[in-house]
């Protein structure tokens, strides 16, 4: 049974090369969001948190005409889903697995256990299942990108130019001749003249 090289082992193994603007782009959103999100989950001032959210809510659901329908407390909980989606997603690009959905849910339940703890804000359960929930959108996102960069490299690598002419190798063209023997000492072709480039008197 033929073994694979160390190389190929590995490429099946973490999937295809991501390019480069991709990756760094996940690394920016791994190392730059957590500071934005880090001040809002993490902050003492729950009161202040909470303005926030009417404040984006009377603007968002206003633009779009649907104050009625949506809440302040349903757009918090969407709020609270699509907080984890940015960052569990960038994470999945680099480290596909779904196991980075319990990840994100262990990430709330500590969140939630930090905001009781400091006292000035509640803890909720819904917020838990909300984050939940974005980080699953966010690790569902991230393995979609990967397996499309997988599928466009597989394409690319298997895509042939129309116009290549078909090689086979070991073959010569057809107008060539054969070419005459060049070992020394061997015998020389035999052809229909003589000796002295004449006729062959043999019959």
């Amino acid at each position: 049974m033929a073994r694979l090289a160390p190389e190929a082992g590995a490429a099946q193994r973490t999937g295809p090369a991501l390019p480069r603007p991709l990756s760094v782009l996940a690394a920016l959103v791994l190392l730059l969001y957590p500071l934005g999100a880090g001040a809002l989950l993490l902050t003492s001032d729950g009161w202040a948190v909470n303005r926030l959210n009417v404040r984006i809510w009377y603007a968002v659901t206003g633009a779009l005409g649907l104050r009625e329908q949506v809440t302040p407390e349903m757009f918090a909980a969407l709020a609270n889903v699509a907080l984890f989606v940015p960052f569990f997603a960038a994470l999945a690009v680099l480290v596909p697995t779904w196991w980075l959905v319990a990840a994100g849910a262990g990430l709330s339940i500590a969140v939630e256990l930090y905001q009781g703890e400091i006292g000035t804000r509640e803890q909720d359960l819904v917020d838990i299942l909300a984050n939940t929930a974005g980080a699953a959108l966010g690790v569902g996102l991230g393995l979609l990108v990967r397996r499309l960069v997988g599928s466009r490299a597989r394409n690319c690598r298997t895509e042939q130019p129309a116009d290549a002419p078909a090689r086979q190798p070991g073959l010569s063209g057809a107008g060539s001749a054969p070419s005459a023997p060049t070992t020394p000492g061997a015998p020389r072709a035999e052809t229909g003249h003589g000796p002295g480039g004449g006729p062959d008197d043999r019959d």
